[in-house]
Protein backbone atom coordinates (compact mmCIF):
# COMPACT_ATOMS: atom_id res chain seq x y z
CA UNK A 1 0.00 0.00 0.00
CA UNK A 2 1.34 3.45 -0.97
CA UNK A 3 1.23 6.10 1.76
CA UNK A 4 1.11 9.02 -0.66
CA UNK A 5 -1.81 7.41 -2.45
CA UNK A 6 -3.67 6.97 0.83
CA UNK A 7 -3.15 10.61 1.81
CA UNK A 8 -6.03 11.47 -0.52
CA UNK A 9 -9.12 10.16 1.26
CA UNK A 10 -12.06 11.87 -0.43
CA UNK A 11 -13.06 8.74 -2.37
CA UNK A 12 -13.02 6.64 0.78
CA UNK A 13 -15.39 9.04 2.57
CA UNK A 14 -17.83 9.58 -0.28
CA UNK A 15 -17.54 5.92 -1.24
CA UNK A 16 -18.62 4.94 2.26
CA UNK A 17 -21.52 7.40 2.08
CA UNK A 18 -22.68 5.81 -1.18
CA UNK A 19 -22.37 2.33 0.31
CA UNK A 20 -24.42 3.46 3.30
CA UNK A 21 -27.21 4.56 0.93
CA UNK A 22 -27.17 1.03 -0.52
CA UNK A 23 -28.09 -0.40 2.88
CA UNK A 24 -30.36 2.37 4.12
CA UNK A 25 -33.94 2.23 2.83
CA UNK A 26 -35.04 4.89 0.38
CA UNK A 27 -38.30 5.06 2.35
CA UNK A 28 -39.77 3.27 5.32
CA UNK A 29 -42.84 1.98 3.54
CA UNK A 30 -42.24 -1.53 2.20
CA UNK A 31 -38.89 -3.03 1.24
CA UNK A 32 -36.84 -0.15 -0.13
CA UNK A 33 -33.20 -1.16 0.20
CA UNK A 34 -30.98 -1.41 -2.85
CA UNK A 35 -31.61 -5.07 -3.61
CA UNK A 36 -35.37 -4.62 -3.18
CA UNK A 37 -35.42 -1.54 -5.42
CA UNK A 38 -33.42 -3.32 -8.14
CA UNK A 39 -35.61 -6.43 -7.97
CA UNK A 40 -38.83 -4.42 -8.26
CA UNK A 41 -37.61 -1.99 -10.95
CA UNK A 42 -38.47 -2.59 -14.62
CA UNK A 43 -36.62 0.37 -16.13
CA UNK A 44 -33.06 -0.62 -17.04
CA UNK A 45 -31.73 2.94 -16.75
CA UNK A 46 -33.03 3.23 -13.18
CA UNK A 47 -31.40 -0.10 -12.30
CA UNK A 48 -28.06 1.04 -13.70
CA UNK A 49 -28.32 4.31 -11.76
CA UNK A 50 -29.03 2.44 -8.54
CA UNK A 51 -26.11 0.05 -9.04
CA UNK A 52 -23.68 2.84 -9.94
CA UNK A 53 -23.69 3.94 -6.31
CA UNK A 54 -22.49 0.51 -5.19
CA UNK A 55 -19.84 0.44 -7.93
CA UNK A 56 -18.55 3.93 -7.06
CA UNK A 57 -18.55 3.13 -3.35
CA UNK A 58 -16.59 -0.10 -3.76
CA UNK A 59 -14.10 1.52 -6.12
CA UNK A 60 -13.53 4.52 -3.86
CA UNK A 61 -12.96 2.48 -0.72
CA UNK A 62 -10.73 -0.01 -2.54
CA UNK A 63 -8.63 2.66 -4.27
CA UNK A 64 -7.95 4.41 -0.98
CA UNK A 65 -7.25 1.22 0.96
CA UNK A 66 -4.63 0.05 -1.50
CA UNK A 67 -3.22 3.55 -1.98
CA UNK A 68 -3.61 3.57 -5.75
CA UNK A 69 -1.77 6.44 -7.39
CA UNK A 70 -2.17 8.20 -10.69
CA UNK A 71 -4.75 10.11 -12.64
CA UNK A 72 -6.82 7.03 -13.66
CA UNK A 73 -8.02 6.68 -10.05
CA UNK A 74 -9.34 10.24 -9.90
CA UNK A 75 -10.65 10.18 -13.46
CA UNK A 76 -12.65 7.05 -12.62
CA UNK A 77 -14.12 8.74 -9.54
CA UNK A 78 -15.02 11.77 -11.65
CA UNK A 79 -16.69 9.68 -14.36
CA UNK A 80 -18.69 7.61 -11.85
CA UNK A 81 -19.84 10.73 -10.00
CA UNK A 82 -20.84 12.52 -13.21
CA UNK A 83 -22.67 9.42 -14.44
CA UNK A 84 -24.79 9.34 -11.28
CA UNK A 85 -25.52 13.07 -11.54
CA UNK A 86 -26.34 12.89 -15.24
CA UNK A 87 -28.58 9.85 -14.92
CA UNK A 88 -31.72 11.76 -13.84
CA UNK A 89 -31.10 14.39 -16.54
CA UNK A 90 -30.97 11.75 -19.27
CA UNK A 91 -33.68 9.60 -17.71
CA UNK A 92 -36.12 11.88 -15.82
CA UNK A 93 -38.01 8.83 -14.59
CA UNK A 94 -35.31 8.57 -11.90
CA UNK A 95 -36.55 11.81 -10.38
CA UNK A 96 -40.09 10.50 -10.65
CA UNK A 97 -39.11 7.38 -8.69
CA UNK A 98 -36.93 9.28 -6.19
CA UNK A 99 -38.07 12.94 -6.18
CA UNK A 100 -35.78 13.98 -3.33
CA UNK A 101 -32.67 13.30 -5.43
CA UNK A 102 -33.65 16.42 -7.35
CA UNK A 103 -31.50 19.35 -6.08
CA UNK A 104 -34.61 21.54 -5.98
CA UNK A 105 -35.77 19.44 -3.03
CA UNK A 106 -32.65 20.00 -0.92
CA UNK A 107 -33.61 21.66 2.41
CA UNK A 108 -30.70 24.13 2.46
CA UNK A 109 -32.33 26.58 4.84
CA UNK A 110 -30.23 29.73 5.30
CA UNK A 111 -27.92 28.69 2.46
CA UNK A 112 -30.36 30.30 0.05
CA UNK A 113 -29.88 33.68 1.76
CA UNK A 114 -26.11 34.04 1.34
CA UNK A 115 -26.12 34.27 -2.44
CA UNK A 116 -24.46 32.47 -5.33
CA UNK A 117 -21.18 34.38 -5.00
CA UNK A 118 -20.64 33.12 -1.48
CA UNK A 119 -21.60 29.58 -2.47
CA UNK A 120 -19.10 29.66 -5.35
CA UNK A 121 -16.47 31.09 -2.98
CA UNK A 122 -17.06 28.24 -0.53
CA UNK A 123 -16.64 25.81 -3.42
CA UNK A 124 -13.33 27.53 -4.22
CA UNK A 125 -12.17 27.06 -0.63
CA UNK A 126 -13.15 23.40 -0.73
CA UNK A 127 -11.42 22.86 -4.08
CA UNK A 128 -8.31 24.75 -3.05
CA UNK A 129 -8.02 22.68 0.11
CA UNK A 130 -8.30 19.53 -1.99
CA UNK A 131 -5.41 20.70 -4.16
CA UNK A 132 -3.41 21.42 -1.00
CA UNK A 133 -3.90 17.82 0.08
CA UNK A 134 -2.98 16.29 -3.28
CA UNK A 135 -0.07 18.66 -3.94
CA UNK A 136 1.00 20.34 -0.66
CA UNK A 137 3.85 22.27 -2.28
CA UNK A 138 1.83 23.74 -5.16
CA UNK A 139 0.70 27.35 -4.74
CA UNK A 140 -2.56 26.91 -6.67
CA UNK A 141 -4.34 25.20 -3.76
CA UNK A 142 -3.80 27.77 -1.00
CA UNK A 143 -4.17 30.64 -3.49
CA UNK A 144 -7.60 29.40 -4.63
CA UNK A 145 -8.66 28.78 -1.04
CA UNK A 146 -7.54 32.25 0.07
CA UNK A 147 -9.37 33.87 -2.85
CA UNK A 148 -12.54 32.03 -1.87
CA UNK A 149 -12.10 33.09 1.75
CA UNK A 150 -11.71 36.73 0.67
CA UNK A 151 -14.91 36.58 -1.40
CA UNK A 152 -16.80 35.03 1.50
CA UNK A 153 -15.56 37.72 3.89
CA UNK A 154 -16.59 40.50 1.51
CA UNK A 155 -19.93 39.30 0.17
CA UNK A 156 -21.25 37.73 3.38
CA UNK A 157 -20.96 41.13 5.06
CA UNK A 158 -22.33 43.33 2.28
CA UNK A 159 -25.37 45.34 3.49
CA UNK A 160 -28.70 44.22 2.10
CA UNK A 161 -31.15 46.33 0.15
CA UNK A 162 -33.16 48.62 2.39
CA UNK A 163 -30.46 49.11 5.01
CA UNK A 164 -30.91 45.69 6.56
CA UNK A 165 -27.79 44.18 8.17
CA UNK A 166 -25.79 41.71 6.14
CA UNK A 167 -26.16 37.97 6.60
CA UNK A 168 -22.82 37.80 8.41
CA UNK A 169 -23.64 40.66 10.80
CA UNK A 170 -27.05 39.18 11.53
CA UNK A 171 -25.44 35.87 12.45
CA UNK A 172 -22.80 37.53 14.61
CA UNK A 173 -25.50 39.50 16.39
CA UNK A 174 -27.38 36.28 17.11
CA UNK A 175 -24.35 34.82 18.93
CA UNK A 176 -25.55 36.54 22.11
CA UNK A 177 -28.41 34.02 22.11
CA UNK A 178 -26.30 31.02 21.18
CA UNK A 179 -27.62 29.00 24.12
CA UNK A 180 -31.12 29.05 22.70
CA UNK A 181 -30.24 29.20 18.99
CA UNK A 182 -27.16 26.99 18.75
CA UNK A 183 -28.77 24.66 16.20
CA UNK A 184 -29.54 27.48 13.81
CA UNK A 185 -26.08 29.03 14.31
CA UNK A 186 -24.12 25.81 14.00
CA UNK A 187 -23.86 25.87 10.16
CA UNK A 188 -22.58 29.46 10.29
CA UNK A 189 -20.02 28.64 12.98
CA UNK A 190 -18.73 25.54 11.19
CA UNK A 191 -18.48 27.32 7.85
CA UNK A 192 -16.78 30.34 9.42
CA UNK A 193 -14.22 28.08 11.09
CA UNK A 194 -13.54 26.48 7.70
CA UNK A 195 -12.96 29.90 6.14
CA UNK A 196 -10.49 30.81 8.91
CA UNK A 197 -8.62 27.53 8.37
CA UNK A 198 -8.37 28.30 4.65
CA UNK A 199 -6.78 31.66 5.45
CA UNK A 200 -4.34 30.12 7.92
CA UNK A 201 -3.35 27.54 5.32
CA UNK A 202 -1.66 30.27 3.29
CA UNK A 203 1.29 29.77 5.65
CA UNK A 204 3.54 26.78 4.92
CA UNK A 205 3.64 24.55 8.00
CA UNK A 206 4.15 20.90 8.78
CA UNK A 207 0.42 20.63 9.46
CA UNK A 208 -0.73 22.13 6.14
CA UNK A 209 -2.29 18.89 4.88
CA UNK A 210 -4.10 18.31 8.18
CA UNK A 211 -5.31 21.91 8.16
CA UNK A 212 -6.60 21.53 4.60
CA UNK A 213 -8.46 18.37 5.61
CA UNK A 214 -9.94 20.18 8.62
CA UNK A 215 -11.12 22.98 6.31
CA UNK A 216 -13.01 20.50 4.15
CA UNK A 217 -14.49 18.68 7.15
CA UNK A 218 -15.83 21.96 8.57
CA UNK A 219 -17.37 23.05 5.25
CA UNK A 220 -19.00 19.66 4.67
CA UNK A 221 -20.17 19.64 8.29
CA UNK A 222 -21.85 23.02 7.79
CA UNK A 223 -23.61 21.77 4.67
CA UNK A 224 -24.80 18.54 6.26
CA UNK A 225 -26.11 20.41 9.30
CA UNK A 226 -28.11 22.67 6.99
CA UNK A 227 -29.68 19.55 5.53
CA UNK A 228 -30.16 17.78 8.86
CA UNK A 229 -31.73 20.63 10.84
CA UNK A 230 -35.14 20.51 9.12
CA UNK A 231 -35.30 16.80 9.92
CA UNK A 232 -34.43 17.37 13.58
CA UNK A 233 -36.72 20.35 14.14
CA UNK A 234 -39.58 19.64 11.76
CA UNK A 235 -41.55 17.58 14.21
CA UNK A 236 -42.81 15.31 11.47
CA UNK A 237 -42.76 11.58 11.39
CA UNK A 238 -39.61 9.67 10.55
CA UNK A 239 -41.28 8.23 7.47
CA UNK A 240 -41.39 11.72 5.93
CA UNK A 241 -37.72 12.43 6.67
CA UNK A 242 -36.05 9.23 5.49
CA UNK A 243 -36.70 9.77 1.74
CA UNK A 244 -35.32 13.32 1.99
CA UNK A 245 -32.17 12.19 3.77
CA UNK A 246 -31.63 9.32 1.32
CA UNK A 247 -32.16 11.59 -1.66
CA UNK A 248 -29.82 14.27 -0.28
CA UNK A 249 -27.02 11.74 0.24
CA UNK A 250 -27.58 10.29 -3.24
CA UNK A 251 -27.18 13.78 -4.67
CA UNK A 252 -24.32 15.16 -2.57
CA UNK A 253 -22.09 12.08 -2.54
CA UNK A 254 -21.67 11.83 -6.34
CA UNK A 255 -21.51 15.64 -6.60
CA UNK A 256 -18.53 15.89 -4.27
CA UNK A 257 -17.01 12.65 -5.58
CA UNK A 258 -16.89 14.11 -9.08
CA UNK A 259 -15.69 17.51 -7.81
CA UNK A 260 -12.90 15.96 -5.76
CA UNK A 261 -11.96 13.61 -8.58
CA UNK A 262 -11.63 16.53 -10.99
CA UNK A 263 -9.68 18.55 -8.42
CA UNK A 264 -7.16 15.76 -7.80
CA UNK A 265 -6.82 15.04 -11.53
CA UNK A 266 -6.10 18.70 -12.31
CA UNK A 267 -3.69 19.10 -9.39
CA UNK A 268 -1.66 16.08 -10.54
CA UNK A 269 -1.76 17.18 -14.18
CA UNK A 270 -0.41 20.64 -13.30
CA UNK A 271 2.74 19.09 -11.83
CA UNK A 272 3.07 16.50 -14.63
CA UNK A 273 3.34 13.73 -12.06
CA UNK A 274 1.86 10.25 -12.10
CA UNK A 275 0.94 10.28 -8.40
Amino acid sequence: MDRSGRRVTYDRFWGLVLLVTCFLPARLEGDARLWNLVAAEENAAVIVWLLLAAAAGVFGVTANFFGWKGRPRHLTNFVLGIAMLAGPLVTPVIWQRFPFVNPVSLPLGDAAEIGWVVLVALAAIYTGSGMRIVRPSHIAGPALGALGALLVAVFAFLPRVGGEPSYGMAQLGALSEIGARWRALLPFLLTSAGVVCAILNLIRTGAEVMLAKLTRVLLIGGLLVWIALPFLEGGGKLAAHVPKAWGALRLLAPLFLSLDGATAFIAISMTRSSE
